[in-house]
C-alpha cells in the first residue's frame, strides 16, 4: 500500500533504499547516454555543500573554498548576483582576488557563520553591509560611525565597510569602500596595481 502514511522505521528504511537505489540507476543511464553534466539549483548546491553539518539552517547559505584567506560575510545572500554582485565581482579583481579564492557567506545564522570562521582560520573577514558587521562585532552603532578600521575577532582581524548594493545607490561611497579595501590588500600582503 504505496498511499499509506509510512509508520515504522522499517519501512522508511526500504523506501529510502529504494529512492538511493532509483536515482543510481538514473544516474547510470544518464552517464551512458554521455550527460555526465547535471545542474543543480543554488538549494541543492547548499543542501550538498552542508550535507552531514549537525544543523542546517535553511537560511544559512555560502560558498568558496574551505582554505581561503579572505572570508566575506555578506549582509544579503545573493552574492555574486545581479548588480551589486556584479560590482563585488569588480571590487575583488580590483584586489587581485576572483569570487572563487574567497569565502562568502551571509549573515541570517550568526552560530553558523561563527563556525565556518573557526573550520575556515581566515587571515582577514570584510563584513559587507550594516547587518554583517553589526551582528559579528555586536556593534549597535550606524555603519558609517566604524568602517573603514579594522576590528578584532577572536584574533583575526575584520574590516567592516559599506555593501555594494549601497554603492550603486550612492557612488559617491566607492572611494571610501576602496581605501577599505586597500587596507586588507595590504594586511593580507596583496599587492595593488592601481
Amino acid at each position: 500500500m504505496d498511499s499509506d502514511i509510512l509508520t515504522d522505521s522499517g519501512s522508511i528504511k526500504i523506501k529510502m533504499i529504494q529512492v538511493i537505489k532509483d536515482f543510481s540507476q538514473y544516474l547510470l543511464y544518464q552517464k551512458k547516454t554521455g550527460n555526465t553534466f547535471l545542474s543543480l539549483s543554488e538549494k541543492s548546491k547548499a543542501l550538498i555543500n552542508n550535507w552531514g553539518t549537525k544543523s542546517l539552517s535553511q537560511n544559512f547559505f555560502f560558498e568558496g573554498p574551505e582554505n581561503a584567506t579572505i572570508f566575506i560575510i555578506d549582509s544579503d545572500t545573493g552574492f555574486f548576483k545581479g548588480k551589486s554582485g556584479e560590482l563585488l565581482t569588480k571590487i575583488l579583481k580590483a584586489m587581485n582576488l576572483s569570487p572563487d579564492s574567497v569565502f562568502i557567506c551571509n549573515a541570517d545564522d550568526l552560530e553558523l557563520v561563527h563556525e565556518k570562521i573557526k573550520t575556515i582560520c581566515p587571515e582577514i573577514i570584510i563584513t559587507l553591509g550594516t547587518k554583517a558587521g553589526q551582528s559579528l562585532l555586536q556593534i549597535k552603532s550606524p555603519l558609517e560611525q566604524f568602517r573603514g578600521k579594522f576590528y578584532e575577532y577572536n584574533g583575526i582581524k575584520v574590516m567592516p565597510t559599506f555593501h555594494p548594493s549601497l554603492l550603486l545607490k550612492l557612488p559617491e561611497y566607492k572611494r571610501q569602500v576602496w581605501e577599505d579595501m586597500k587596507r586588507v590588500m595590504e594586511n593580507a600582503g596583496l599587492k595593488d596595481e592601481s
